[in-house]
């Protein structure tokens, strides 16, 4: 960085105002608390505070030894809402030390999109720490920063990180939209890559940055792929190429061979309308199909939601595995099971249908914050999401604990929530269905009539554990919603308390087997 920026970066701080009377609160008090607690509200006290004396207390407090102290500090450092309010930072940037404290700045630089940072932050992808390369590959794709572009293509396949290298490929996917020729290149050579997770990001990126030179390498992998990695390459020819041989290469190579010569990619625009007429055909064709059907449950509703586990065990193979091939399955994970079943239900839906997906393990996750008609654009929006749905703190996420790269593997967010999964579904929190002794007519509205709830466990985290404490809730949050729950079990475990779940609020049950 210039001389002049620097001198003109430090006299704005020097021409800071008072100090906040909060932040001279929180260097009193702050030391003195003992309880992580505590000191975590301390930090978040200073949340919002436009000033450089924010960012001067809270360096040491980023290497706290309290995860939740430093994880709060993170937070609200990232936040910080001006240049000015940042400009402490700069000597760190300069410095490139203390060693330990410029990954976690970089990482706050790109939460925050502090775009006065990217020079420096792009500077910072050659360096040989690997936390402080890989934030500053996160954050380049953050920041938007299209002059790293080339430098994030050329280190892509020859980082010696494999953590690394699958963060490349998903800032390629960010950056590369438009720049296919700089992007796309890297990301097909990524497919051959000796790690799963790198192959698995490349094929989730070539669904944004479309290449002809990815189709190939795909059916390749197809015709000789084992494993998990076979379930992403199906879904990426058909982003390319829009064409319907499913999961068969035969049929593939097969035109790849004759087409190979003049073929070339439909656009974005062609693939939208394409897949926009089918549904219309499909809507004026199909009259009397039902509005949709999931795993062999019609429904006439118009306002559904799937409710999806997502907890570590999903990750596992069904013990069945003979009856699950007999049903046309190929891949045996539960969650591998699932998915596919929910994209098929997804493509089948009418026009007119309004739908929502949540996956939930011990945090809920929604699709859309509101039901969203299933018209094309949507569709492929769900579909993608459904797509992108990984089991929560399974083998993948203990890995990269081993890897000691980051803070948190996410094991300890692969329980299963159920309490907070159902009550999403119903529209209210768990507090607020905690809180309320006895169902009344006041807000029972709800926005879905029926639910799809799928689920491979007995509950195990939340407000409510106990199976007999959430039927009674959800029975009393449903009284007067009425809403059809629909529930399905796959794997070994006890069901009785899916099957009394759906038998209490009008639903089916349906056990999928072992």
């Amino acid at each position: 960085m210039g001389a002049s920026v620097l001198w003109l970066l430090s006299a704005l701080v020097l021409a800071a105002p008072q100090q906040d009377e909060t932040v001279r609160d929180f260097k009193k008090f702050f030391r003195k608390a003992k309880d992580p607690a505590e000191r975590a509200e301390h930090v978040y006290a200073l949340d919002g505070i436009d000033d450089p004396s924010v960012a001067k207390v809270l360096i040491p407090v980023l290497t706290d030894d309290e995860p939740m102290v430093a994880a709060a500090a993170l937070d609200v450092v990232s936040k910080l809402p001006s240049e000015r309010a940042r400009m402490p930072f700069l000597v760190i940037f300069e410095k490139g030390k203390p060693k330990e404290l410029l990954p976690i700045v970089v990482r706050a630089a790109g939460a925050g999109g502090w775009t006065e940072f990217t020079l420096p932050i792009r500077e910072l992808l050659g360096s040989g720490d690997d936390e402080t390369r890989l934030w500053s590959v996160v954050a380049c794709a953050q920041l938007g920063d299209l002059e790293a572009l080339p430098i994030l293509a050329g280190m892509t396949n020859s980082d010696k990180l494999p953590l690394v290298r699958v963060a490349l490929v998903d800032a390629l996917a960010a950056l590369g939209k438009g720049h296919e020729e700089v992007a796309g290149p890297p990301l097909v050579l990524a497919l051959d890559d000796a790690e799963l997770a790198v192959q698995t990001a490349a094929c989730l990126a070539l669904r944004r940055i479309r290449v002809r030179e990815a189709i190939p390498v795909l059916i390749r992998l197809m015709e000789g792929a084992e494993g998990r990695i076979h379930e992403h390459l199906y879904p990426t020819l058909l982003e390319l190429t829009d064409l319907p041989f499913r999961d068969d290469p035969a049929q593939w190579r097969g035109w790849w061979e004759r087409a190979q010569g003049d073929y070339q990619l439909l656009s974005d625009a062609e693939v939208a309308k394409r897949r926009a007429a089918r549904n219309q055909t499909n809507l004026e064709y199909r009259p009397e199909r039902k509005a949709a059907s999931f795993l062999g449950v019609d429904t006439p509703s118009l306002r559904v939601i799937f409710v999806i586990d997502v907890s570590g065990s999903m990750e596992e193979e069904v013990v069945d595995r003979e009856l699950f091939r007999e049903r046309g399955f190929v891949q045996f994970g539960k969650l591998d099971i699932v998915r596919e079943e929910l994209l098929r239900t997804i493509e089948g839906l009418e026009g007119h249908v309004r739908f929502n997906i949540l996956a939930f393990a011990s945090e809920v996750e929604q699709w859309r914050n509101d039901l969203a008609p299933a018209n094309a654009l949507n569709q492929r929006s769900a579909i993608d999401f459904v797509r992108d749905l990984e089991a929560i703190g399974g083998t993948a996420s203990g890995d990269l604990a081993n890897a000691g790269l980051v803070g948190s593997s996410g094991l300890a967010k692969g329980r299963t929530n159920t309490y907070a999964a159902l009550c999403a579904a119903l529209g209210v929190s768990e507090a607020e269905a905690l809180g309320t002794a006895t169902e009344s007519a006041r807000g029972v509205k709800s926005a879905v009539d029926t639910i799809f709830f799928l689920s491979d466990g007995r509950p195990s985290v939340g407000e409510l554990v106990d199976p007999d404490d959430i039927l009674v809730a959800v029975n009393r949050l449903n009284q007067f919603r009425r809403v059809t729950i629909h529930t399905i079990a796959i794997g070994e475990f006890q069901k009785d308390f899916m099957y009394d779940l759906a038998h209490k609020n009008g639903g089916v049950f349906v056990d999928l087997g072992r």
